[in-house]
């Protein structure tokens, strides 16, 4: 039982608060001598009616107990109201029933963990009637409490009155000081657990008040049809590979005996109404363990359900759910007992090769502890095969079962459009089972042709036809060395394919240059998921090894090294790269400048293989090495390491004239910085004022004298000057390297 929740509604379906372990009370206490057993006022004056066979149980609880606990001042009689109070707050209505299932379970509140209670954990859909009630019986004893009661030992009035006569008593007994200042205040104390009782109303103590005399008599009369155990049926279950001919116990709301309110209101879907009815089940013990079940006869569902726990664990964290059930009702022959047929699911089918079908899913005859068989047919093709696979999954499901219940095959098949269907071989009793079927498109083996071979470096060109029957457009498998490198489509006309199998099409032909790398390399074809070598291979050597070439020339420039050259790599017909270091500094050029000489050495490889590069670098002495970038087998090649000096310094030039003009004056001259071909910044003074401009001006003379630099150097500027002599100076700007500004000159005009 759990600690009653302050937030919801006050109805009888409440719960307990768990209590604390019980120190010194046993359920069965030692019987005293007679004579002390809870005498009824006759004819009852209460208007108060109670079912005999609970009143008769809570009777003799109460004179047990009581008996037993003489020193605490509690009578027989007392504690037999007591016990009565609650069952009208927990499980209602004017002659409480001993079969009341909780319905106020839901999920209110944040209590999401409620949703466990449903079956597999769904609020919806077409099995929410398999709700495993959490409070059962007259006093509604909650599994939230740790009671070491299933659902059947709590609708039994006996079982059940016996725990709450010892946790009524026991808090009576042990009542805080402040709790025993009144008769009425210890039995408030007492009802604390009951959440209809729990409270500061005085509805408990009225209620008691009715059902004792003041000469202490039981005052109320009893109902004979109400039994103790309320409707619950007593029969004898096998649980097949678990228990056999143990008592289980079938509980139907429908044969409720006793005020049947608690089955009133209809679940709606959300988290504020009242629980679901649950549909009738079945109630047994093996050990530890409360099994309830739930038969498709009984409910109209498409599976059995079953729930599983600890018997003293929480509901809410601790069911277990499967769809299946190992529960036989001997007496009705109800649920599993035998002679069924076999169950399983058809999970999939696949090509697995030409004619072949790789088929896969689980299957197992609840008559039988072993694997069972499953037939495969492909078309009017039959294959047995046997359901013995690894399938943890299904042993969860159909608990006892075992988990050796799976298949994952690979069968033959013929070729086209086919039916694939599996069927459950049954074991004993009952009947085969198909258990699913599958269309699929069945290819068969394929024919083809490598018809046409040649290879050049890096490559090979393969041409041919191919053709699978039962596919329309296959395409030709390409593999080297067992790897598949290319699927290449059918788009080449071949009539005299189509001729010998018109079903082949007009286009079985294909044609593909492929990437071979050099060694001995074998080339094959194949289709339809085939062997790689279904349709033949050839055996090809390719060329490999290291790049070869030639560094030609080097030669510097302005801020840069020019270099040329050529280098092949054997692996492949197509250009390659050289990687240029000069110093610390690597830079890659691609060697696919034409170089006809080279093609007509080496005509396999073509005249696409030469490089010519200006890279920049700064002045001075350098070391430039030029590498061939290997590809495929061998290693980079060092081609050749040459020497240069690249020019550098500080600009130069001339200021060749300043000319005092109407407006001002007209500078012109020229400069250069050793470092860059560029044309550089040039400033100009005029007194204090200083103007930049661009020594860009061509001047033919000067690239004559200063080859590699170009003739765009030099400048010519009009500028503002005071009608007063004036001081002209200017500047060649440091525009690349390491060098400084320097003066070309100064005139004064």
């Amino acid at each position: 039982m759990s600690a009653p929740d302050s937030t919801a509604p006050p109805r009888g379906t409440q719960r307990l608060r768990r209590l604390l372990v019980l120190v010194g009370f046993l359920v069965g206490l030692v019987a005293v001598t007679a004579g002390c057993m809870p005498e009824l006022l006759v004819p009852a004056t209460s208007g108060r009616t109670y079912g005999q066979g609970p009143l008769d149980a809570i009777r003799e609880a109460a004179d047990r107990t009581a008996s037993a606990n003489s020193s605490c001042g509690l009578s027989s009689t007392d504690l037999a109201a007591m016990m009565i109070v609650p069952t009208y707050f927990e499980a209602g209505g004017a002659l409480p029933s001993p079969m009341t299932l909780s319905r106020w379970d839901n999920m209110s509140g944040g209590r999401t963990s409620n949703a466990n209670l449903f079956a597999f954990g769904r609020t919806s859909g077409s099995y929410v009637n398999a709700f495993y009630s959490p409070g059962i019986g007259l006093w509604q004893f909650d599994s939230a409490g740790g009671w070491d009661m299933t659902a059947a030992e709590a609708i039994d009035a006996t079982n059940a009155a016996n725990q709450a006569a010892a946790t009524i008593t026991y808090r009576w007994c042990n009542a805080p000081a402040a709790k025993q200042v009144s008769p009425q205040v210890r039995r408030q104390y007492a009802w604390g657990p009951w959440f209809g009782c729990s409270g500061s109303g005085t509805a408990c103590e009225d209620t008691f008040n009715q059902l004792v005399t003041s000469d202490g008599k039981l005052n109320t009369s009893f109902d004979g049809a109400v039994s103790r155990t309320g409707g619950m049926q007593q029969r004898t279950c096998n649980l097949r590979g678990i228990a056999e001919s143990v008592t289980c116990f079938y509980v139907n709301p429908a044969l409720a005996e006793g005020s049947r309110g608690w089955q009133g209101g209809v679940y709606d879907g959300t988290g504020n109404s009242v629980t679901p009815l649950p549909k009738p089940f079945y109630s047994v013990r093996v050990g530890t363990t409360e099994y309830r079940v739930w038969l498709k006869e009984d409910t109209g569902y498409d599976i059995d359900i079953t729930a599983t726990k600890p018997v003293t664990a929480n509901a809410r964290n601790a069911l277990t759910w499967s769809a299946s059930t190992v529960l036989c009702d001997t007496g009705g022959r109800r649920g599993y007992c035998g002679n069924v047929d076999p169950v399983g699911s058809f999970d999939g089918v696949w090509q697995a090769g030409p004619g072949q079908i790789r088929v896969a899913g689980w299957a197992l005859d609840l008559d039988s502890a072993n694997p069972i068989d499953v037939h495969i047919y492909a078309g009017t093709l039959g294959t047995a095969i046997t359901a013995n696979l690894f399938r943890p999954d299904i042993g969860a499901i159909y608990v006892g079962s075992g988990n050796n219940r799976g298949f994952d095959a690979v069968v033959p098949s013929p070729s086209g459009v086919q039916q694939v269907c599996a069927y459950a071989v049954n074991v004993a009793g009952g009947a085969n089972r198909q258990i699913g079927c599958r269309t699929i498109t069945v290819t068969g083996s394929p024919i083809g042709s490598i018809d046409g071979f040649s290879s050049k470096p890096g490559s090979v060109v393969i041409t041919g036809w191919v053709a699978v029957p039962g596919d329309p457009a296959p395409t030709a498998t390409i593999t080297v060395d067992g790897v598949v490198v290319a699927q290449v489509a059918r788009n080449i006309a071949r009539p005299d394919v189509a001729n010998l199998f018109p079903w082949a099409g007009g286009t079985a032909g294909y044609w593909a240059q492929i990437p071979v790398s050099g060694g001995n390399r074998t080339v094959c074809l194949s289709a339809g998921g085939a062997a790689p070598n279904a349709l033949g291979c050839r055996n090809v050597v390719m060329p490999t090894g290291s790049p070869f070439g030639s560094f030609d020339a080097v030669s510097a420039a302005p801020g840069a090294v020019r270099i040329s050259g050529w280098v092949i790599d054997p692996d492949i017909a197509e250009p390659t790269d050289v990687h240029v270091w000069i110093g610390s500094q690597g830079t890659a050029v691609r060697a696919d400048a034409w170089r006809g000489d080279v093609g007509s050495l080496f005509p396999t490889y073509g005249p696409s293989h030469g490089f010519n590069a200006t890279i920049p670098v700064a002045a001075g002495p350098q070391n430039v090495c030029v590498y061939g970038f290997n590809q495929g087998g061998g290693s980079n090649v060092l081609l050749a390491c040459r020497q240069v000096t690249v020019p550098g310094g500080s600009p130069f030039g001339s200021l060749d004239a300043v000319v005092r003009t109407a407006n001002g004056v007209v500078v012109a001259g020229w400069a250069i910085d050793p470092d860059t071909s560029a044309s550089i910044p040039v400033h100009v003074y005029v007194g204090p004022v200083g103007t930049a401009i661009i020594a860009n001006g061509w001047r033919a003379d000067v690239g004559s004298l200063f080859s590699g630099y170009g003739n765009s150097h030099g400048f010519w500027a009009s500028l503002a000057a005071p009608n007063t002599p004036v001081q002209v100076c200017v500047y060649a700007v440091e525009a690349a390297g390491s060098g400084g500004n320097q003066l070309l000159g100064c005139r004064t005009v």
